[in-house]
């Protein structure tokens, strides 16, 4: 039986059909690789879960920039180049010229060895193969030029610390995840990582937006996200503190140390120093106690600096006037506690003025107890301790304030609170409150932050005070008894040529059961020139072993910490009005 051929028309019409239907198949799978499975054959879907999203699309974590008052960069992004390879897909006969370029190329940031890299790229090995972390700039730009589906680079943004250990406790780190860590880092993460428009202090106050950069800052900003940061530091600044303080810490054999400088009329942090330190760009080898800005985080007992509290609130209550007499016994007995002179010396009959100069803790208790319970503590929150004063950095520490009421507070506290035992503070909320001494007796809010530039524009935070804690009189009256301080005894704290107005204080650690016999903390709070304050500071010498006393410690290092400050802003005697 013979077979009739097909006809032609037949033999087209199925070749046809067959290649619609082919055609067909090809278009619905290209449909679904580019829109439901499109992320399936990216070279960074076969990546480990904590480094797919580092590849091959931008991992939108640029931050911001930070600089210092001058535009001076203080924390910024570089980038580093990743660089892969996909095995498999590598064009055959291809294999060994691309493996060559690439040990070629990347040298000495190739993470497996050329053999590795050969052999999987002969076995046409599945998933991607990772080369290289922090490729050479020229190596991860070629590669990324190439425009390869099986070889590819990506430049990843990671933060860095142009000034190394400079600041770093306040500007805090960014780590590779990117996750931001204590100070401005962690406290305005949101805005630098442009998740949130910039936030203001207050709603409903006015603020200065306006365009426009200064000259000094157009180098550095604006940056690429458009959300930038500039500080009140002054980077000059910054460093003298800590180099005054590192050398302190060092001559008096003390653990450790903090200064903070401020400017008392609207809270600006100058600077901010403690020692020891770190640096931001090798966070991950750093001993992780070292982290945390003891300025803000760290509670201690201040002693006698905490006199100007008390005698603040006495005066400005009217329970007591500078001249007023007052009878300075062997000592005095409150609630279940006798309370003694810190030289266990009697000096009698002594006006205000005379206590807080010989620093006096019997004088310094009755000025409480005039005050009473409920008037006392008033004042103590009014002039922030107990509380956050709201810095903007992370991490900030309210302190430890017992009140009538709590269950741990008896009568005797109202005594040893009045000259700083048995209440913790920080250095920040000990510096703010001296702030209120040097304005004329107003609360002010310390910040770090003095502008945000915002696409552009550039918005000023607000910096209005919090309340009015005293009387311009009674801060007067307290600001003029700091001077005699100096003049008469906290020698050391002098600055030829302009008036210093301070308190030492020498307070006995605490631990448990009670203080410790041969352990203190010194430290002196002061400002000047005292007749129109241009700066406050707070000294802080944990431990120090050299001397006993904060008078031969804390104070001198306060008037060299002065002389620096005034070379750096150019403040001669004579133009002491014009402040920095």
């Amino acid at each position: 039986m013979t077979t009739k051929p097909s006809s032609p028309r037949i033999r087209i019409a199925v070749v046809a059909i067959a290649l619609l239907l082919g055609f067909s198949l090809l278009v619905v799978q290209l449909f679904r690789w580019t829109v439901f499975a499109r992320d399936e054959y990216r070279p960074e879907s076969h990546l480990p879960a904590d480094l797919a999203h580092t590849a091959g699309r931008p991992r939108g974590d640029e931050r911001g920039v930070i600089v210092d008052q001058h535009g001076v960069p203080l924390a910024i992004d570089r980038f580093r180049w990743e660089v892969w390879v996909e095995p498999n897909l590598v064009p055959r006969g291809t294999e060994v010229e691309l493996g060559s370029q690439l040990v070629q190329l990347l040298g000495p940031s190739l993470l497996v060895s050329p053999e590795e890299l050969m052999t999987a790229l002969r076995e046409r090995k599945p998933g991607v193969l990772y080369l290289a972390r922090e490729a050479p700039h020229e190596a991860g730009s070629t590669v990324d030029s190439w425009h390869y589906l099986y070889a590819a680079a990506k430049a990843v943004p990671v933060r860095y610390y142009p000034q190394g250990t400079l600041a770093a406790h306040l500007l805090g780190f960014v780590n590779g995840q990117p996750r931001a860590y204590y100070g401005v880092e962690e406290y305005y993460d949101d805005y630098l990582r442009k998740v949130d428009p910039p936030f203001l202090r207050s709603d409903d106050q006015a603020q200065a937006v306006y365009n426009g950069l200064p000259a000094e800052w157009s180098q550095m900003l604006p940056s690429s996200t458009g959300q930038d940061l500039v500080l009140t530091i002054d980077r000059r600044v910054q460093y003298a503190t800590e180099r005054v303080l590192a050398q302190a810490v060092e001559e008096y054999k003390a653990e450790s140390g903090t200064i903070i400088v401020m400017r008392p009329d609207d809270g600006a942090i100058l600077a901010m120093a403690s020692v020891p330190t770190y640096d931001a760009n090798q966070f991950g080898s750093t001993n992780a106690d070292l982290l945390l800005n003891p300025a803000i985080a760290k509670q201690y007992e201040p002693g006698s600096v905490f006199k100007i509290v008390t005698f603040a609130s006495g005066l400005d209550a009217g329970v007591v006037t500078p001249e007023t007499i007052m009878t300075d016994t062997l000592s005095i007995e409150i609630g279940d506690r006798q309370i003694f002179n810190s030289n266990q010396r009697t000096f009698g009959e002594v006006t205000v003025e005379e206590a807080l100069v010989r620093s006096l803790n019997i004088p310094t208790a009755e000025i409480a107890l005039k005050l009473q319970e409920s008037r006392f503590y008033q004042y103590v929150h009014r002039f922030g301790f107990g509380q956050l004063t709201e810095v903007d950095l992370a991490n900030e520490s309210p302190g430890t304030v017992k009140v009538p009421g709590d269950e741990l507070w008896s009568r005797s506290d109202l005594g040893t609170n009045s000259f700083g035992q048995g209440l913790a503070v920080t250095p920040l909320q000990m510096a703010t409150a001296t702030c209120v001494i040097a304005n004329g007796g107003l609360l002010v809010r310390p910040h770090v932050v003095d502008t945000m530039v915002f696409k552009g524009k550039v918005v000023k935070p607000d910096t209005l005070p919090v309340r009015r804690v005293i009387s311009a009189k009674a801060a007067q009256e307290v600001n003029d008894m700091m001077v005699q301080v100096v003049e008469q005894g906290s020698f050391g704290a002098r600055v030829p040529g302009y008036t210093v107005a301070g308190k030492t204080g020498t307070a006995q650690v605490a631990i448990a059961g009670g203080y410790s016999l041969t352990e203190t903390i010194h430290s002196f709070v002061g400002f000047m020139p005292a007749e129109n304050p241009v700066f406050v500071a707070l000294v802080k010498l944990d431990v120090p072993k050299t001397y006993p006393w904060a008078d031969d410690t804390a104070a001198p290092t306060f008037a060299k910490l002065a002389n620096e400050l005034l070379r750096i802003w150019h403040l001669p005697p004579a133009q002491v009005a014009q402040k920095p």
